[in-house]
């Protein structure tokens, strides 16, 4: 059975639901994401995921690499 860790990112650049859903369709692609929850309000999203497949740089890189910059903020 796998683990699930929970990251929480702040995120710069969402602006707006579209922002929003499309940040979370991002994660929520990426092996090893069961589940992805993005606030355009508080800036942030909470990810459960595998720590065996995918870790926090990973998380970082791609949401940088869609335009969205983003830092792990410890729980």
């Amino acid at each position: 059975m796998n683990d699930t860790v929970t990251y929480m990112f702040v995120i710069d650049g969402l602006c707006c639901d579209r922002a929003e859903t499309a940040v979370q369709r991002l994660l929520e692609a990426l092996p090893g994401v069961h589940r992805a929850h993005v606030s355009v309000v508080a800036a942030r999203a909470v990810v459960d995921a595998d720590p065996a497949t995918v870790r926090a740089v990973v998380l970082t890189a791609a949401l940088a690499a869609a335009g969205y910059p983003a830092h792990l903020q410890t729980l």
